[in-house]
């Protein structure tokens, strides 16, 4: 039987818990506080009921649930401040000066952001749910403290996107208030022998050059993001002499870095196990991608069974105002990476997804662009899948195999090399339907399936002819034709969020909608109100779908979005 693990409802990361009572510390810790505290509690079948205050939640857990967190055991803090501190303060002066605090505000060139003004700082932070900041309670010294800072600053640039002229206030203002606290403890113990003025004097002094020093310039930011969270730095990649620029993350050092989280490795080994042995017991169950044909012959091809699935994910995005006069003019595409094997509880969650590759999309336009991009992808992914990561486990090496690459339809047909529009010739990617033939009942006719032989002998007749000419749908090759275990044909995924919720389940609530209004059990009026009034709880609040009105069934048009 596999481990129970815990996870924070009220985090964004993925933290993982062995234990309730570590989770329950964890929440009374970071989340008691919080203005937006909302939990339920899952603990049993009989549980369901939630809790908008932290008070009520652990009434609840005291009364139901004692047994959970009779274990836990609060440890305290032990402040050290030996000759790790001296090492530590050693290495951390000796690349920047910063005795002066009024240059950190007046020295623009340092700045984390340089071109940025505070003008153009919109923000709605009554959106924002705070972001934990666990501090280690096993030993604080002054690098503790110093990664706790960073981490700090790294949230408000990148969370918060506070400029950096905020960012410079913010640290100011800690250094006097710092400055006030000591001033009042010197006042306080100027009469007594028992705590030396000098030794609180170096201390502080020490902490006000840390907080000083990480938020001066880039360099210092950055050196100790590297330090602290394995920051990796992009890499460029130059795609031509026009100054066309994309930028990748190497997957190696950051997927080495997600897995050497022991508790997150064991959950995915556990969750593996746990799907085999259902698999077991009923062959006929399909619970993840490791039952997939394609996906199984790519992983009969490794000897060794330390191996873990790796998704891709593509889309674009646009990070101009979308209602502006420049709407689409900075779009980028954009490639993400997943762990296959996760959990679901971790495998929902946004965090879960790292970036891979960001390129403006008009320079893949270019098919030379796009080669020299895919080429350092690929030889990336394929790197990772031949030779593996060594990270400390029992078995000291992983393997990973590629799964499939998720996008929307026109995302997946640029990726695939088939042809970018739907209202003309062969535009489906799984079988050769044609535009003509999309309205035939499928009583009528029968569709014949793409096949990794049918689209290599069309590839091949495109590349001969090279005259830009589409047959069946094939317009060009693959970008990932030469990664290991992909094929046009079986590693694009449907686009459900298209192809279904936006597609095909607003025709069905349309035809059965219409049909109860034929037999006289609802009425227009009912429909609407009751769509406007029915009420959809907590979590299902925010994608609440807008009422159906008559002129919506009357132009089979039920507008809403896929989560809606």
């Amino acid at each position: 039987m596999s481990e129970t693990y815990y996870f924070c409802p009220l985090c964004i990361t993925a933290n993982v818990f062995q234990t309730y009572s570590s989770l329950f510390k964890h929440i009374r810790e970071y989340h008691r506080d919080d203005p937006s505290f909302g939990i339920r509690c899952e603990l049993t079948v009989f549980c369901g009921f939630r809790y908008s205050t932290f008070d009520s939640y652990r009434r609840h857990i005291y009364r139901c649930h004692r047994s959970l967190i009779d274990s836990s055991d609060d440890s305290k803090n032990n402040i050290s401040s030996g000759i790790d501190d001296i090492h530590f303060m050693e290495d951390f002066s000796s690349d920047a000066s910063f005795n002066d605090e009024s240059s950190i505000a007046d020295n623009s060139d340092s700045s984390i952001y340089v071109d940025e003004e505070v003008d153009e700082m919109e923000y709605n932070f009554l959106n924002m749910n705070p972001i934990t900041v666990p501090v280690k309670e096993d030993k604080l010294s002054l690098k503790e403290f110093a990664e706790f800072y960073t981490r700090v600053l790294l949230e408000l640039r990148e969370y918060h996107l506070l400029p950096q002229k905020i960012v410079q206030c913010i640290s100011s203002f800690i250094s006097t208030l710092l400055d006030m606290t000591f001033k009042l403890i010197k006042i306080k113990t100027s009469t007594s022998a028992f705590i030396p003025t000098n030794d609180l004097d170096i201390v502080f002094a020490q902490v006000i050059s840390i907080i000083n020093s990480i938020s001066k310039n880039e360099y210092q930011f950055l050196k100790q993001c590297k330090n602290f969270f394995n920051y990796e730095a992009p890499t460029e990649i130059i795609l031509n002499k026009n100054e066309e620029r994309a930028y990748y993350i190497p997957l190696k050092q950051s997927i080495r870095t997600m897995l050497q989280n022991e508790t997150l490795l064991k959950s995915i080994t556990d969750n593996i196990n746990s799907f085999s042995n259902y698999v077991a017991k009923d062959k006929d169950l399909i619970l993840s991608n490791r039952q997939g044909c394609c996906i199984k012959s790519n992983m009969s091809r490794r000897e060794n069974s330390n191996v873990l699935l790796l998704k891709l994910y593509t889309d674009g995005i646009s990070v101009t105002n979308p209602i502006g006069a420049k709407r689409d003019f900075h779009k980028f595409t954009c490639f993400y990476y997943l762990l296959d094997d996760m959990p679901e509880t971790m495998r929902s969650k946004v965090n879960s997804i790292g970036l891979f590759c960001m390129c403006y999309s008009k320079h893949l336009n270019d098919q030379n662009n796009a080669k020299i991009l895919m080429d350092v992808l690929v030889n990336d992914l394929n790197n990772l899948q031949n030779e593996g990561i060594t990270i400390a486990c029992p078995s000291s090496r992983i393997y990973l195999v590629f799964s499939t690459v998720s996008a929307d339809n026109l995302g997946a047909n640029e990726v695939g090399g088939f042809q970018k529009t739907f209202s003309s010739g062969s535009f489906c990617r799984h079988c050769l339907i044609t535009h003509e033939q999309r309205l035939i009942p499928l009583t009528d006719i029968s569709f014949v399936p793409r096949t990794k032989l049918k689209h290599d002998m069309v590839l091949s007749q495109v590349i001969e002819n090279n005259d830009d000419k589409i047959i069946q749908g094939v317009k060009c090759c693959s970008w990932f034709k030469n990664l290991v275990g992909f094929h046009p044909t079986e590693s694009l995924p449907p686009d459900l969020m298209h192809d279904v919720a936006e597609g095909l389940c607003p025709l069905i609530i349309t035809a059965l909608l219409k049909e109860a209004i034929q037999q006289r059990i609802l009425s227009y009026a009912q429909i609407e109100e009751r769509t406007s009034s029915f009420n959809f709880g907590f979590n299902d609040l925010s994608n609440k779908p807008p009422p159906i009105k008559k002129q919506h069934l009357t132009n089979s048009n039920v507008i809403g979005t896929a989560s809606q």
